[in-house]
């Protein structure tokens, strides 16, 4: 029997061994909006990047401790707020196209050591009960989309309702909005931030670790260092350091933590910071001087495309 030449096979093996590589490679750096089957983010260029102060209204009420619960000094409290200008803000930077959505939050002169819930908002309440009720409008059909995966928010009631009680708030003619809780951040001593975020999880609430114990399906703790400037604090308070670890309870009956995608669709939405109030006031027993109430601080309005999935 004659054997073939092994240089024979050689070309085909270097031809395949080339076409393996090549599609390793685009595996590994297309964007995953792009490839087959993947859904697809896009963020509009119409998108605001600069959030603007809002008015704090009952029932929310603005915060005056940092993470751990230590009070803000007097001065502070008297001297500070959301619309100082260029001096205290939030800027966004979205990625324009992602398999989800997105982007990095920079915090500047906020309040020191607070932390700051991140979430999409409904800017509009729902219209009906049902996507079809809420397909005449964007605004609508988004605020519908957020409530399904993340939270319904009542302005009658001053509080949030369950998916089955969403029909007949509705039908008595209250106003309810969607909301997603997706992430958070806690500022530095000086009231700086800077927080990367993807969109793959629905939240409840934040917690400081030692509140309550951790779910099954709760986040990891990030911990944190909140040093006390002078500036911010009065004695014995001023110049001390402590850590506090804040972890997210995620929302009963929505997908779990890291496994949300969003509905295909096009939304528009606010991007919105709250003060996290780690329920403080939440009943006469949690009564708390400047404990807030989950202050509804700051929102730009956001337009994105998700499509494929």
């Amino acid at each position: 029997m004659t054997r073939r030449p092994m240089r024979s096979f050689l070309p085909w093996a270097i031809a395949l061994l080339i076409w393996i590589v090549a599609r390793l490679a685009w595996v590994m750096l297309a964007p995953q909006g792009h490839r087959d089957g993947a859904a697809r983010v896009t963020v509009s260029d119409l998108s605001e990047t600069t959030m603007q102060a809002l008015v704090v209204r009952p029932p929310q009420r603005d915060r005056w401790r940092d993470a751990a619960d230590a009070p803000y000094s007097d001065e502070f409290r008297s001297a500070f707020s959301y619309a100082n200008g260029a001096a205290t803000g939030v800027e966004v930077r979205y990625e324009r196209v992602a398999d989800t959505l997105g982007g990095v939050v920079r915090a500047m002169g906020l309040k020191p050591g607070m932390a700051y819930q991140l979430k999409l908002v409904g800017l509009e309440p729902v219209a009906g009960a049902s996507e079809a009720a809420n397909a005449g409008d964007p605004r609508w059909w988004s605020s519908w989309q957020l409530g399904r995966i993340g939270r319904w928010w009542c302005e009658a009631c001053g509080w949030n309702v369950l998916d089955a009680d969403l029909a007949k708030h509705v039908a008595d003619g209250h106003s309810v909005s969607g909301y997603l809780l997706f992430d958070w951040f806690v500022t530095d001593a000086r009231g700086d931030a800077k927080q990367p975020f993807a969109l793959d999880s629905s939240l409840h609430v934040l917690w400081r670790v030692g509140q309550r114990d951790r779910g099954a399906n709760d986040s990891p703790p990030r911990w944190y260092t909140l040093e006390r400037d002078a500036h911010f604090y009065r004695p014995p308070l001023a110049g001390t350091q402590e850590q506090v670890g804040i972890f997210a309870e995620w929302e009963p009956d929505r997908p779990k933590r890291g496994e949300l995608r969003l509905p295909a669709g096009s939304y528009e939405v606010g991007l919105n910071v709250t003060e996290e109030s780690f329920h403080a006031n939440l009943g006469e027993d949690r009564a708390l001087e400047g404990g807030g109430f989950w202050a509804w601080v700051l929102q730009s309005e956001l337009r994105f495309e998700v499509s494929g999935g």
